[in-house]
């Protein structure tokens, strides 16, 4: 039989005025990825969680929260007890110069009867990847973010009330440490082959359809003389059709250095082969290409000879 804990959590948010309301949209946006978040850290408790709320209070505008778990699992469900630390170990890290994650070992490992220094090391190592869980801190990025184009809430307080414990709090200023942003890596290849599945004929700013790679691939034509002479039907293109090109990939990574999606993007087309066995049609970039590639070559033969009569 699995045994319940009920903690209560409040969250406060404190205004740039005397009222005592709150966009209803913002609130509920914001806190919808609270919830996710709790939920979270209650799966990382092994733990299934069941969410409450009781009435709202004035002063500024304050929610409490009723976290009902279940003792599901075995693995980890000693780190339930606090998880009202763990919650606000999540909303606060990046603002508060505190060691929360020290205390939330302290008080959990606190009765628990280790055999040895390596078990406590083990189990410190355990609870270290519960307070990094990835989706909890994309949950609260974007609580923040929801929160941080609401200029009204000046700065946020979280309190384990269930123990009557410090409100913890979060000045406006440091909302934007929270928000994870996108990073990206520009990459090109510069000899790119595309086999054709789908050109576009006409204008806009429509995407082509390829394979590059063995992948299939959508991708902006950014080659416009090219493009041109396609919509004026100066190309044909059957089964089989490809161009040689340089393309520009972007890869886009999340605030942990995971690749989000890759765009694709053409950015001079060099070659096409409309028909099978057919040979390839230089386009203005392939000839400059490869006069260029001729005289490179025809240096480095020279510099080579160079070397030999040393």
């Amino acid at each position: 039989m699995s045994e319940q804990i009920k903690q209560r959590f409040q969250i406060h948010y404190y205004f740039d005025d005397d009222s005592h309301s709150m966009n209803a949209f913002v609130r509920n946006k914001a806190e919808k990825n609270m919830l996710e978040a709790i939920r979270q850290i209650g799966i990382l408790c092994d733990s299934e969680v069941i969410l409450e709320t009781e009435a709202y209070q004035e002063g500024g505008l304050k929610e409490n929260i009723i976290i009902g778990m279940f003792m599901t699992g075995v693995a980890m469900n000693f780190l339930a007890p606090s998880i009202n630390n763990v919650i606000t170990h999540y909303f606060i890290k990046d603002a508060e110069d505190r060691d929360l994650d020290k205390k939330i070992k302290r008080a959990t490992l606190k009765g628990l009867e280790l055999d040895n220094a390596k078990k406590k090391q083990e189990l410190e190592k355990e609870i270290d990847a519960k307070l990094e869980d990835k989706q909890t801190i994309r949950y609260v990025s974007n609580f923040y973010t929801k929160i941080d184009n609401y200029e009204k809430v000046q700065k946020i307080g979280f309190k384990d009330i269930e123990n009557d414990n410090e409100e913890y709090i979060v000045e406006r200023q440091y909302f934007k440490n929270f928000i994870l942003e996108d990073n990206k890596e520009i990459i090109e290849d510069e000899n790119a082959t595309i086999e054709i599945i789908s050109p576009i004929l006409k204008e806009g700013r429509f995407k082509w359809r390829g394979i590059y790679s063995g992948e299939k691939i959508d991708f902006n034509m950014g080659d416009f003389s090219f493009k041109k002479d396609v919509i004026e039907g100066k190309h044909t293109f059957t089964n089989g059709s490809f161009i040689e090109c340089r393309l520009q990939i972007t890869i886009t990574y999340d605030d942990f250095g995971d690749e989000k999606r890759r765009s694709y993007s053409v950015k001079e087309v060099y070659s096409i082969q409309e028909l099978p066995h057919e040979e390839l049609k230089l386009t203005e970039y392939g000839k400059r290409k490869r006069r260029e590639d001729r005289q490179g070559s025809l240096f480095d033969l020279y510099g080579d000879n160079n070397e030999n009569t040393k």
